[in-house]
């Protein structure tokens, strides 16, 4: 599957049914009054989100999404069949935006909606009205009236797509640290995992459990190098995935650690992509993290002793592991639990405020 994460499309919802200009045509009615049915309205256009989407690549094959039109009216006071919605389903995590022509040349956007939640939709394009038929024309002054309304035309709309994938916990570091090792090792997913640079290009999702149930979301975000923020690499195409994260798994493979030689500190390479992410969005820099080393199954029981001895000097903690062989496995993801309630909580409480302020500001 190739990942897409930006799309342009236009949609256009149904034009109306015309309505019918008819007159009864009865034996014994030599003068029948009319009786033209009305047009049934064009089909709308909604945007939904379907939790089973990951990407927008089928937008960039099909730009152009057309409702059906509503049917005529007909005679005998029958009224035309009005079109079924059109509902073009979206990955979870997608943002629409409208985008206008200026008649300066220039474009201008304005988001409509963000699609963050399973089911969620909007109606972005309304179908147009059915026409009347001359059965509402009728008066005293005019008995036999031979006009009827036209449909509405339906409306359109250029849309721009951009997906920001949704998750609890994203997994942060160059490429080859063992991302994809590790969603493959605490979840059912089954990601491509290889020995070279860039064998992820599209985000992997894994789904982890705990006993109650609770399900948390983990994604590998891949593509980040030195000079990301400026668009080095893959750095754009997925560090705005990183903003949709509640919090941050950093990886740093063993081949990667300094060897603390005349005082360096062997874990400087984490400090690379925190100042990518800062120079992107000093946002995303505030993002909790856990630092995690991993590979250690490459290197030497010595070696290993001295960088745990060295992290006890680090400013945060560091957790070692090896991913491929399970070493430190369980308690990385005891600890993201951890953060995951700790964050529920928090957010929680922050809501119950919300509401509390909201219930004060109603009764003053």
């Amino acid at each position: 599957m190739r990942f897409v994460d930006e799309a342009k499309i236009t949609v256009i919802s149904g034009n109306g049914g015309h309505g019918c200009a008819s007159f009864r045509r009865e034996k014994y009615v030599p003068k029948g009054g009319p009786d033209g049915g009305d047009g049934g309205r064009g089909g709308d256009v909604l945007l939904r989100a379907n939790s089973k989407l990951l990407t927008l690549y089928d937008f960039r094959i099909k730009r152009r999404y057309t409702a059906k039109n509503g049917l005529p009216g007909m005679g005998k006071d029958r009224y035309g069949k009005a079109a079924d919605p059109l509902v073009i389903d979206l990955p979870v995590g997608t943002q629409v935006y409208e985008v206008h022509e200026e008649e300066n040349g220039e474009t201008s956007q304005r988001l409509l909606i963000d699609l963050t939640e399973d089911g969620k939709e909007i109606l972005v394009c309304e179908g147009g009205r059915g026409g009347r038929g001359n059965i509402h024309f009728k008066s005293s002054v005019n008995r036999a009236p031979r006009y009827a309304e036209d449909g509405k035309p339906g409306e359109e709309k250029n849309l721009r797509l951009e997906l920001k994938i949704l998750a609890d916990v994203g997994l942060l570091g160059l490429p080859n640290a063992g991302k994809s090792t590790l969603v493959s090792s605490v979840s059912a997913a089954k990601p491509k995992i290889a020995s070279y640079p860039f064998t992820t290009l599209v985000p992997n999702l894994g789904v982890l459990e705990d006993d109650f149930g609770v399900h948390l979301v983990m994604a590998d975000i891949p593509g980040l190098i030195e000079g990301a923020s400026e668009g080095q690499g893959l750095g754009h195409t997925f560090l705005r995935h990183v903003e949709r994260n509640r919090f941050l798994v950093h990886l740093l493979g063993a081949e990667e650690v300094g060897d603390g030689s005349e005082g360096t500190d062997p874990f400087a390479g984490f400090a690379l992509l925190d100042e990518e992410l800062r120079r992107y969005s000093p946002e995303l820099a505030e993002k909790d993290q856990i630092r995690v080393v991993n590979k250690i199954d490459l290197l030497s029981d010595d070696r290993l002793a001295e960088l745990r001895a060295a992290a006890e000097k680090a400013p945060w903690p560091v957790r070692f592991i090896s991913a491929m062989r399970g070493d430190g496995v369980d308690e990385l993801v005891d600890e993201i639990w951890e953060r995951y309630h700790a964050l529920e909580e928090a957010e929680k409480a922050a809501r119950a405020d919300d509401e509390a302020e909201s219930v004060a500001g109603q009764d003053e």
